[in-house]
């Protein structure tokens, strides 16, 4: 690896302390319980989280989903290529006293500090939208070599072809600097399968927006209403 760690994106200056500190601030309609509540039970979903398992997450950010995994498994690696994000997160677990979780600096597209098939599950949960492919197919082929033979890749990811996304796309003031690049459920299948994993599970969640959500759940089947591609594969045995 040549590149520094804050060159995983062209927009790496949008990763900020002031980034981190509005991630998750609630909002009645974008940010509500239930948006949260949807995300933890893919995550359960994804994850399937056993004693004994043992999960490196790539894009940790504050930790948040690092925390929420701890109770349920053996041990839970974040790494984020921001320094300042690992710099919160370690804080944050000092003071909750969280003993089976840490975080690392590192670039996704280099795993080298872990040992080959050390991890049972590797979960990007919130990350493929923030990378483009130059990292997204270097992190995947990195993470097939840590996982043990039969170990899990999860996502978990906005789907680009989702009515909030399109509307995203053409309305000005709607882009989130963050995320640069937003892909169809099928880009991502497509992306998983060349790095060499078997698709495990696919679904989708509805949007948590009020009404807006309610919506979504009555056409399940209908792409503008599948807000998060939610996948699982398998690293073959």
């Amino acid at each position: 690896m040549t590149e520094k760690p804050n060159d995983f994106a062209p927009n790496a200056e949008v990763y900020d302390a002031g980034y981190y500190g509005a991630m998750y601030r609630p909002h009645w309609f974008l940010r509500n319980p239930r948006k949260y509540k949807e995300r933890d039970d893919a995550l359960l979903r994804l994850v399937r989280p056993t004693p004994e398992l043992r999960v490196l997450e790539l894009g940790s950010a504050r930790g948040d989903t690092a925390f929420f995994l701890a109770p349920h498994v053996k041990e839970v690696v974040g790494i984020d290529a921001a320094e300042v994000a690992v710099a919160i997160s370690r804080e944050e677990a000092e003071k909750r006293g969280i003993g089976n979780v840490r975080f690392e600096t590192a670039d996704a597209r280099d795993l080298s500090k872990f040992t080959k098939q050390s991890f049972d599950v590797v979960l990007l949960a919130d990350f493929v939208e923030h990378v483009l492919d130059d990292v997204l197919l270097p992190a995947l082929t990195e993470s097939r070599r840590v996982l043990r033979p039969g170990g899990a890749l999860a996502i978990y990811t906005p789907n680009l072809i989702h009515w909030a996304e399109l509307l995203k796309a053409v309305v000005p003031g709607l882009q989130q600097k963050d995320h640069i690049a937003v892909r169809s459920a099928a880009a991502v299948v497509e992306r998983v399968s060349k790095a060499g994993f078997s698709l495990d599970e696919l679904f989708f969640t509805p949007s948590p927006y009020p009404v807006f959500g309610n919506l979504d759940a009555l056409f399940p089947k209908a792409g503008l209403c599948r807000f998060r591609t939610c996948l699982r594969a398998l690293r073959p045995v």
